[in-house]
């Protein structure tokens, strides 16, 4: 095995594909990625993937794309191809092949119904579909609905084993930077997912953001998984920002090795399959760090065999994507490192800091492992905007930085927003009691629900907490121009709402007035929750899949309103 450098060359004022071939020229046989080789029987082992074989794969894919697809009439990523398939590298090879080709990629998330689908790739100016051999049944539906030219791409084996001669590519980053390179989207919690694109320049100011200096006094949190040395286990979907950018930034820009878990449809499975992941890659291939999503944290919280197994494996741990309840976080920073690693679409991972007096104590797991830091450079500003009962809320707001202020580096945000002087990053906070600096991430702002008596609610905890309850599947409060709260909820087979009602009726009362759920307002609904791409509830879309059901538990409860007066 080719021994790792110690330090990483920084890749700046470049375009990708120039950063990817002046790595695998340097270093051809260091280890780019390990994926199972049998994504569905772990016990087959690991294949490493290098540099110079990704780089085969991104010539081989553009010599494809232009034989097959053909090149589009302007060379500048205006024109988007749209691809949806299994989690392997093929999503990275296919940006850096679209890239040089002149195209830019749309992945959406096969969750998405096809109407959500159509209204994405319509957005995006979407024309032209790549499938794999075996493409998800959403693919088809789209295509009955939208008219797009259809191909089916190499398999990642035809596409890692070629010898493909070098594609010819020699833009400029001088030139292009204002070119998009990717067509992401956002994750449809409040509606249908809308195109996020980032250009050249997004992905260089992304690549500074790794590379600031870290405060003297701190550490950097991302530090943990990136550098030369560290390996990193990756949970999260290639279509996703995260998954893209662990598949691409994190070997691109910092030389970390990113290692996949073979599929499973479900969070048990994928937490199973995980474990065993672990057993197989063994000393020799030893995780410094687990990245995952609020699902699957959750579910490794509640199975101690496997949590235990989890920690005597690797370092630490991070989820990404959402939140998660306080007895799962609690439970897992009681036996080794947890934090959040908190990003957007727009901004990509937040760059965070935490100062080295917070030690990483077990004893004192609850302390500090909900609570983060921005690093100095992100420049937020903290606005409340609303009470809680765990206190004031408080949006965070980005502010541009000036020319001469972090070494000139201009967050992500400001190359999407290109004429705006601050951003909403869209995120609420909670101050912690004490500890200057520390802020716990509370929920979204668009998720804030406006009761028509003026007040407001933010959810998050309250649903948390009542989907701790056995009998709880899934839980979700509405109100949102609205005389009051209601609440949708799943049950667990053999469950009922006397059972949970106690539950329910207590953490309305913590809540305050605001959030008070009565009895008459609680909508039982049989089918799962629909989901964005990170496990969140689609809320806009269950309001309207729900609509006339909530209607007629509003026009009753005012009934009963009557009634009693």
């Amino acid at each position: 095995m080719t021994s790792r450098p110690e330090t990483w060359p920084e890749a700046v004022d470049e375009l990708l594909p120039h950063t990817l071939f002046s790595l695998a020229e340097k270093y051809p046989d260091l280890t780019y990625s390990e994926y199972p080789k049998d994504a569905l029987d772990i016990s087959k082992g690991y294949r490493n993937i290098t540099y110079r074989e990704v780089a085969n794969a991104v010539n081989a894919l553009a010599w494809w794309i232009e034989k097959n697809v053909g090149k589009p009439e302007k060379d500048d990523g205006s024109e988007t191809v749209v691809y949806m398939g299994p989690n392997d590298l093929r999503y990275g090879i296919l940006v850096l092949g679209s890239i040089m080709t002149g195209y830019k990629p749309l992945f959406p998330t096969p969750r998405y119904g096809a109407e959500g689908l159509n209204s994405l790739i319509a957005a995006a100016s979407g024309s032209i579909m790549l499938t794999p051999a075996s493409p998800f049944p959403v693919v088809a539906e789209v295509l009955a609905i939208r008219d797009m030219r259809t191909f089916e791409i190499p398999t990642l084996e035809a596409l890692l084993a070629a010898e493909a001669a070098q594609y010819p590519y020699n833009k400029t980053f001088a030139a292009h930077k204002h070119e998009p390179f990717i067509c992401l989207h956002t994750s449809g919690t409040t509606g249908f997912p809308k195109p996020v694109i980032w250009t050249h320049d997004w992905a260089n100011s992304a690549a500074k953001g790794h590379y600031l200096p870290t405060p003297e006094g701190y550490e950097r949190m991302d530090g943990r998984m990136h550098g030369s040395k560290a390996r990193v286990m990756f949970m999260f979907p290639s279509f996703h920002a995260s998954g893209f950018s662990g598949m691409l930034f994190f070997p691109l820009f910092t030389g970390s090795v990113v290692i996949y878990p073979p599929f499973a449809p479900d969070p048990k499975g994928q937490i199973e399959g995980l474990v065993a992941a672990l057993d197989i890659l063994g000393e020799e291939g030893k995780v410094d760090i687990i990245a995952m999503p609020p699902p699957q944290t959750e579910y490794l919280a509640s199975q101690p065999e496997l949590l235990s197994r989890v920690v005597s494996k690797v370092k630490s741990i991070l989820w990404a994507g959402g939140d998660i309840s306080v007895a799962a976080g609690t439970t897992i920073a009681a036996q080794i490192d947890l934090w959040d690693d908190l990003g957007s679409t727009e901004l990509g991972p937040f760059p965070a800091v935490r100062n080295l007096k917070y030690a990483w104590s077990r004893e004192n797991a609850g302390a500090y492992w909900p609570y983060m830091q921005f690093h100095p450079a992100m420049n937020i500003r903290y606005e409340p905007v609303s009470d809680s009962v765990e206190g004031t809320l408080y949006e965070a707001i980005m502010v541009r930085n000036g020319a001469a202020e972090n070494g000139g580096w201009v967050q992500p945000n400001f190359r999407i927003y290109t004429d705006a002087s601050e951003v909403s990053l869209g995120d609420l906070f909670t101050r912690h009691p004490t500890e200057e600096g520390l802020w716990k991430y509370y929920g979204r702002s668009d998720e804030l629900l406006n009761i028509v008596t003026g007040e407001k609610f933010h959810p998050g905890t309250a649903e948390r907490r009542v989907a701790a309850h056995p009998g709880v599947a899934e839980a979700m409060w509405v109100g949102t121009r609205r005389p009051r709260c209601a609440f949708i909820v799943r049950l667990e087979e053999g469950a009922t709402v006397e059972d949970i009602w106690p539950t329910v009726e207590k953490v309305s009362r913590d809540s305050g007035v605001v959030a008070s759920v009565r009895r008459d307002m609680i909508l039982v609904v049989d089918e799962p929750f629909l989901k964005t791409a990170k496990g969140s509830v689609q809320k806009k879309a269950m309001l309207d899949l729900y609509g006339k059901e909530l209607d007629a538990l509003y026009a009753g409860g005012e009934s009963n309103d009557t009634a009693k007066s």
